[in-house]
């Protein structure tokens, strides 16, 4: 059985790109292994979409923490990093 969880950020254009730019590599170690969950990211103006699945919902579950994880921290990092260019550090 194949499970799978979706989900959508949508935001400015230049945050999101920034976010995907940060992420996309960590989507890239593919595990060809069916026991484990993967992870498809596609970016499409203002929305970043991921795409979770895998065999069994726990690993499915597990994995949509990591990532939803990933994203908040990735947005909070940009912006900081925002906020302290625009104070000249």
């Amino acid at each position: 059985m194949k499970i799978e969880a979706d989900f959508v950020l949508e935001d400015d254009e230049v945050l999101v790109k920034t976010i995907y730019e940060s992420i996309k590599e960590e989507s890239e170690d593919k595990i060809e292994d069916k026991r484990y969950s993967s992870v498809d990211l596609a970016l499409d103006g203002n929305q970043l979409s991921v795409c979770i699945s895998g065999g069994d919902i726990a690993r499915v579950r597990a994995a949509a923490n990591s990532w939803l994880r990933l994203l908040k921290i990735a947005k909070e990092m940009v912006e900081v990093t925002g906020q302290c260019e625009s104070r000249g550090f």
